[in-house]
C-alpha cells in the first residue's frame, strides 16, 4: 500500500467508526424507550433486555454500514480540501480517480463486511431475538397473526401459510409438500384452513401428483378435506421468517414453494436484497466522492448536507422498488438492484466529469 493510500485510509477510519457508533446510537434508541419501558412498567427481567439489546445488535450495524460510508467519504475529504491537500495532491500530478481508489477499495471492503455479517450473523441474532421478545417479553410461543411461515414435521412434510392468525386459529394460501417414496412429491395447495390441535380442515384447495418424468398425472380438486398432521400448530415456536434465514435456507424455501406453484415474488426480493443491501456500502463511498468535493467558486463542501440528503434519496427510492418487487409489480432483480446501479451510473458520471475538467 502507498503512502496516499494509507493516508487517506486512516482519514476515512475515523469518521467512519464514529459513524458507526453514533448511527447506531441513533437507530436504537426507539429499542432503549420500549426496553426501559418493559422493564419498569411490565417487570422484565434486566438480563432479558439486555440480551435482546446485544442479538438486535448485528442487525441495527448492517444498516449503519452503508450511511457511515458515506459519511466517511463526505468528512475525509472535506478535510483533506479544506486543509488544501487536495490542490496540493492535484498540482503533483496525483489524478482524483488515483484520490478516489483507496476510497472506493474501502467501500469494497465494508461491502464484505456486510455481506459477511449479514449472511452469518444477523440471521441467527434475528431468530434469537424474535424468540426472546415471544417467550419472554410477551410470554406466547407465537405472535397472534404471522406472515410466511415455514416448517417441516418430523415426516419428512414441509408446510408453508402465506398468513396464520393464531388467535382465531385460521390459515391461508397453504401449501403442502409431502415427500414420498415415488420420486416427485405430491402438492397440496389450499386456499384456507383451520387447525385444532393436530388436525387441519383444508378448503378449496387442489392436489397434484407427478409421473415419473416429472409431469402433472393426477389433479383433484376439493371443497373440503381433513389432514392429520404429526405436529400442533401451535409448538411451532422456532420457525423462521425470511429476516431469519441465511441464503441457502431461503434459496431452499424459494424452491419447495415454487414447485408446488406458490407465488414468490415476495421471498425472491428479500433474497436478492442480502445481496443488494451490502453493495450498498460501495455505492455510497462512489457517489460520496463526486458530491463532497469542494465547490470551484465558493470552495465549501458540503459533506454533512449530502449525507443527510443522499441518504434520505436513495432509502425512499429502494423502499419504493422493494415494495414493487415484494408486491410482483416489477421482477425481483429490477426491484433489489436497480437503486444500487442507478446511484452507481450517477456516481460514475460524476466522478468522470469531476476528474476530467476540475
Amino acid at each position: 500500500m502507498k503512502v496516499i493510500d494509507r493516508y487517506i485510509f486512516v482519514e476515512l477510519l475515523g469518521p467512519f467508526l464514529v459513524g458507526v457508533v453514533g448511527f447506531v446510537m441513533v437507530l436504537a434508541v426507539d429499542l432503549l424507550f420500549t426496553m426501559a419501558d418493559l422493564i419498569i412498567n411490565k417487570g422484565v427481567p434486566i438480563w432479558a433486555m439486555l440480551k435482546l439489546l446485544v442479538y438486535k445488535l448485528p442487525a441495527i450495524m448492517v444498516l449503519t454500514f452503508p450511511v457511515s460510508t458515506l459519511f466517511a467519504t463526505a468528512m475525509a475529504l472535506g478535510r483533506l480540501a479544506k486543509d488544501n491537500e487536495i490542490v496540493a495532491l492535484r498540482t503533483s500530478g496525483v489524478t482524483l480517480f488515483r484520490i478516489s481508489l483507496p476510497i472506493l477499495m474501502m467501500g469494497i471492503l465494508v461491502s464484505l463486511s456486510s455481506y459477511y455479517t449479514n449472511e452469518k450473523i444477523v440471521p441467527h441474532a434475528n431468530h434469537v431475538a424474535t424468540n426472546i421478545i415471544r417467550q419472554i417479553i410477551y410470554k406466547r410461543p407465537l405472535p397472534e397473526v404471522e406472515e410466511n411461515v415455514f416448517f417441516k414435521d418430523a415426516h419428512n412434510r414441509h408446510y408453508y401459510a402465506r398468513r396464520v392468525d393464531m388467535k382465531n386459529k385460521i390459515m391461508e394460501n397453504i401449501m403442502v409438500y409431502e415427500v414420498t417414496d415415488e420420486r416427485f412429491p405430491r402438492v397440496i395447495l389450499a386456499e384456507k384452513a383451520s387447525f385444532h390441535g393436530r388436525e387441519w380442515e383444508l378448503r378449496d384447495g387442489i392436489i397434484h401428483k407427478y409421473d415419473e418424468k416429472g409431469y402433472l398425472n393426477y389433479e383433484a380438486a376439493f371443497a373440503d378435506m381433513k389432514l392429520n398432521v404429526s405436529e400442533d400448530v401451535m409448538t411451532f415456536a422456532n420457525q423462521k421468517t425470511s429476516q431469519e434465514m441465511n441464503i441457502r435456507e431461503l434459496q431452499d424455501q424459494i424452491s419447495i414453494l415454487e414447485r408446488g406453484g406458490v407465488r414468490t415474488s415476495a421471498l425472491r426480493t428479500e433474497l436478492l436484497m442480502k445481496y443488494s443491501i451490502p453493495a450498498t456500502c460501495f455505492v455510497f463511498a462512489l457517489i460520496g466522492i463526486p458530491f463532497s468535493l469542494p465547490s470551484p467558486r465558493s470552495g465549501r463542501t458540503w459533506g454533512m448536507v449530502v449525507t443527510i440528503v443522499f441518504m434520505f434519496t436513495f432509502y425512499v427510492f429502494a423502499s419504493v422498488f422493494r415494495s414493487l418487487g415484494k408486491g410482483g409489480i416489477l421482477p425481483p432483480l429490477w426491484a433489489a438492484f436497480t437503486p444500487q446501479v442507478s446511484f452507481t451510473i450517477i456516481g460514475g458520471i460524476l466522478l468522470f466529469w469531476q476528474g476530467r475538467f476540475r
